[in-house]
């Protein structure tokens, strides 16, 4: 684990592969905690992104979830965006459909790529 939150601060493209239950929710986490900028994670499973999300924020880690879908709203999602903007959130969870589905969720990331403020984690294989 040490060696890929290193490699990750450092600024190297990382490529973890662990067991189900290896902490590699902790790699990415703790990484995200000590970098600048955001950090995005697409993931596939709702359900482990609302789980993580609940431990990150007891934990005290700013973090959010965006799906696809429009059941979380509009205005839930706009105020998620307004978060970021203004750095108040350190990871944001997202699903694969959201990045294909929405051009300006994709220009809005690519923003903060060009300026060198995002980093991406890719948290199952099969996206």
């Amino acid at each position: 684990q040490l060696e890929a939150i290193n490699a990750y601060l450092n600024g190297n493209d990382t490529f973890v592969s662990m067991k189900t239950g290896g902490r590699k929710t902790l790699c990415y986490s703790l990484s995200a905690v000590c970098s600048k900028g955001l950090t995005i994670v697409f993931s596939p499973l709702k359900v482990l992104m609302e789980d993580q999300k609940r431990k990150l924020v007891k934990a005290g880690i700013p973090c959010a979830v965006l799906y696809a879908n429009l059941t979380q709203g509009t205005r839930i999602q706009e105020k998620i965006f307004e978060e970021i903007a203004s750095g108040l959130i350190k990871m944001l969870f997202v699903t694969p459909e959201k990045l294909v589905s929405n051009e300006g969720f994709c220009r809005f990331i690519m923003q903060l790529y060009n300026k060198k403020k995002i980093c991406f984690v890719i948290d199952e294989a099969h996206c």
